[in-house]
């Protein structure tokens, strides 16, 4: 997990010049550029990093100064990007399932875009000496962004619940809604259970649990259950 700034794989775009020249002049002309970088800053959209030609570097541009067509139309940001950066830690991973698969979304304006999957972007709070003061890792909050190299030339970064995958082998349901999906407000932990504790021992492989093979919480005992919602009620008010 990065702080502020970190590498993207490597592309090469176009970049608008007005971009270049604080929007008060030179509209229209598009530069040959190579992104190779991004940052992260809480209330600003994701910026990227580039050199040009004559070996010019430019540092935080936003994604629609970009485009791949020298024809690509004029978007607003919002149009190519739902949401501002979560944190000042960001990662990015190219998943091997997703690389270079088509991707559909749909946009602010409900406008349905299709492109090709290039990496993704993803925030969280890593300095655990510092108050969390976003929603990064609220699991209901939480969002990734999907960088997409649009067929219309553009770039956009979208979130899971925005776009679909083209996968001809397994998402052989395209125009159908197979569940309606609900965001997700469960921090999931396998180390809930207070009647789990490991055995005072330095035996490796010990085997201790007071559960039966295949038994749930729920089905050893109701008291049990409640003791742990009463010692979890107890923690929360200290």
């Amino acid at each position: 997990m990065s702080f502020l700034n970190i590498s993207v794989p490597p592309f090469e775009a176009y970049i608008r010049a007005e971009f270049l020249r604080n929007g008060e002049d030179s509209h229209g002309v598009k530069l040959p550029c190579m992104v190779f970088g991004m940052s992260s800053i809480p209330g600003n959209a994701p910026c990227f990093h580039f050199m040009m030609e004559d070996g010019g570097m430019w540092w935080r541009m936003p994604i629609h100064a970009f485009c791949w067509k020298d024809d690509a139309p004029d978007q607003e940001l919002d149009e190519l990007v739902l949401w501002d950066s979560f944190s000042y830690h960001v990662s990015v991973t190219q998943f091997a399932m997703l690389k270079n698969k088509k991707i559909q979304f749909i946009s602010r304006r409900r406008e349905k875009y299709r492109g090709t999957y290039m990496f993704t972007l993803d925030w969280a709070h890593e300095d655990e000496t510092m108050p969390n003061l976003g929603l990064s890792e609220y699991p209901s909050h939480h969002k990734c962004g999907h960088f997409i190299r649009m067929d219309n030339g553009n770039f956009a970064i979208q979130p899971n619940n925005r776009l679909t995958v083209h996968d001809p082998s397994f998402c052989t349901k395209p125009d159908q809604l197979v569940i309606h999906r609900k965001y997700c407000s469960t921090q999931w932990s396998a180390e809930r259970n207070w009647r789990w504790v490991t055995p005072d021992t330095d035996i490796m492989e010990y085997d201790h649990t007071d559960l039966e093979k295949g038994e749930s919480n729920e089905a050893r005992s109701e008291m049990y259950n409640a003791s742990d919602s009463s010692l979890v009620a107890d923690e929360d008010k200290v």
